[in-house]
């Protein structure tokens, strides 16, 4: 029996079921017409394992470089409005964000036809409003700089929503004057996780440290081996493992004359990530807030890989077996 437990582990995920558990609810939405119908435990696997609706990929540094360009031009500070509302996909609610940006001195907001979206299409939402608000800054940095209009979706556009329910949205007008006149930084000031509606400027300083392979730790070159894997190792291979990407750690100063830190984790592929994931705030000395972040991450890391081990085999338990 022992015998018997140990091949039934070492077979691995039954892919084959999986596929034809797919390929069972594809030939029901081709008879029917209609979506799939599917479980409220499969449909919250599924949302785990990949996104029912893909964003644009959009680089986070594009609100500082449009403030920076502003600046150096003597362009009045652009506005940022957001717009908050659920959108429901195969029977599960999506929390989605759109942005706009709006360039007064111009009179021009963006995304606009041919700066963002063509003839016909809507404007682009995106789980995280951060994402949202570097897409219409790069629109309307597009438009400052003289570039042609076209529509930056191509072939990253998401495919078309079902039902679109936009049960609670929300509006915040943001002005993103500098008040120091300093040059905004050009990294990623700010965690694109951020609440929908408590969006900020990326004005204010702060370093951001690189993935686990770079960064500093404790832990001497040595003795690695023999301790095995650093808390950063371990966070980075499962960011790998699980699509995220390899998390880098973002730590500011919290207090001005106070030797209190902040930080959060930066992941690449941050759209299943909830906004307050490796947050921590008030710790005294630099480095220890870094080394706080990183253990929060690699907890919060190890949890959703619990979770959806379990949502998997859940999914995978309510599949016929063939007969």
């Amino acid at each position: 029996m022992a015998n018997q437990g140990s091949s039934n582990t070492e077979q691995g995920i039954p892919w084959d079921r999986l596929i034809q558990f797919a390929n069972s609810k594809k030939a029901e939405e081709k008879i029917t017409g209609k979506p799939a119908q599917l479980e409220k435990q499969q449909l919250a696997a599924i949302a785990m394992l990949i996104e029912l609706v893909k964003d644009i990929e959009v680089d986070d540094t594009c609100v500082s470089r449009l403030f920076e360009y502003c600046q150096q031009k003597k362009i009045t500070t652009p506005k940022f409005t957001s717009e908050t509302f659920n959108q429901s996909v195969a029977g599960t609610v999506i929390p989605r964000s759109r942005v706009i940006c709006t360039l007064p001195s111009n009179n021009q907001q963006f995304p606009q036809e041919g700066y963002g979206y063509a003839f016909g299409e809507e404007i682009p939402t995106f789980k995280k409003a951060q994402k949202a608000k570097n897409f219409a800054a790069m629109q309307a940095l597009n438009w400052l700089q003289g570039q042609g209009p076209t529509s930056s979706r191509g072939e990253k556009r998401p495919g078309s929503v079902i039902g679109e329910s936009p049960t609670r949205t929300k509006r915040r007008t943001e002005d993103e004057d500098n008040p120091n006149g300093s040059t905004p930084v050009s990294i990623t000031g700010k965690h694109p996780n951020q609440t929908k509606t408590e969006e900020e400027n990326n004005s204010d300083g702060g370093a951001l440290t690189a993935d686990s392979s770079q960064a500093s730790d404790p832990t001497p070159a040595s003795t690695a081996g023999i301790q095995g894997p650093t808390i950063r190792e371990r966070a980075a291979k499962l960011g790998v493992d699980m699509e995220f990407g390899i998390p880098k750690y973002f730590v500011e100063q919290d207090n001005e004359g106070e030797d209190t830190w902040k930080g959060r984790p930066i992941f690449r592929h941050d759209g299943r990530i909830p906004p307050d994931t490796g947050v921590v705030t008030g710790v005294k000395g630099r480095q220890q807030a870094e080394d706080l972040v990183a253990q929060k991450t690699l907890e919060w890391l190890e949890g959703e890989k619990k979770n959806r081990d379990t949502l998997y085999e859940q999914m995978i338990a309510s599949v016929p077996r063939p007969t």
